[in-house]
């Protein structure tokens, strides 16, 4: 065969493979479960995956995941205008998620409860165990931004309440993008104590060690929210995983995250 021919009959070839490829390729798709698109914060990963599990067994759909900060995470969202779940970290993204007609108020479910602690390195080399002693000196304190979380809004204001304010903000060091931030400034050794949510101590139960706060001084607690995005093209399977979340079930599966409900 000339050469010639011999070229056109591969380049016939190549094109039939890459036309039956893409034929194949349409056609198993039509076989693949739905997908739910689900935008969290990175934070409260573990429990999300777990849930995310429990969802595709329980409904045979496929939940993909993406993670991020609070605020970044919905960022990604709004700018892609895409997903069908935003879990929101803290109430007040949620509240800016509303604001931005990124998610639809109607379904905003609150499922799980956070509670500010005192988390320290593993060992607590500082010898701390009560909030008073924050004040210590020698004590280098990380607390969350509170122009960006509620952690840094209520920090101060525990501090306060327990009548230490103006002494133990003497020991801030530094003040942290978010609570994911902290925790790793923590872990480094490049701060002593923190105040962080609670459910921390059990994701990085190797590495830090959590001490709860007199309920006394708590000026407020973090709300873990789950909401359908105004991007979902899809509400029905939308609503199945808000309402698998809400289940004994997806409970439970806080419930292992010490994440209170």
């Amino acid at each position: 065969m000339p050469k010639k021919d011999l070229d056109r009959f591969v380049l016939i070839i190549s094109a039939s493979l890459v036309l039956n490829l893409i034929l194949f390729s349409a056609c198993s798709c039509s076989d693949t479960p739905a997908t739910v698109v689900v935008f969290a914060a990175g934070g409260i990963r573990p429990a999300i995956d777990e849930t995310c599990r429990g969802f595709e067994g329980a409904y045979s759909l496929t939940a993909e995941t993406i993670y991020g900060g609070g605020g970044e995470v919905l960022s990604k969202m709004m700018l892609a205008k895409s997903g069908d779940i935003y879990v929101a970290p803290e109430q007040r993204f949620m509240e800016a998620a509303v604001k931005k007609q990124a998610v639809d108020p109607t379904t905003i479910h609150t499922v799980a409860y956070m509670v500010p602690v005192i988390a320290v390195k593993k060992g607590n080399p500082k010898g701390i165990g009560a909030l008073a002693e924050l004040a210590n000196q020698g004590v280098r304190l990380a607390i969350t931004r509170p122009e960006t979380t509620l952690l840094g809004q209520y920090a101060p204001e525990i501090f306060r309440a327990a009548g230490f304010e103006e002494v133990i903000m003497q020991n801030v060091v530094t003040y942290a993008s978010d609570p994911n931030n902290l925790l790793m400034m923590l872990m480094m050794g490049q701060v002593d104590a923190g105040i962080i949510w609670h459910f921390y101590g059990t994701m990085a139960s190797e590495k830090i060690e959590v001490i709860f706060i007199d309920p006394a001084y708590l000026t407020g607690i973090g709300k873990m929210q789950i909401a359908i995005t105004t991007y979902s093209k899809d509400a029905q399977r939308a609503w199945q995983f808000v309402d698998f979340a809400r289940s004994a079930e997806g409970k439970a599966i806080f419930k292992l995250s010490l994440i209170h409900i």
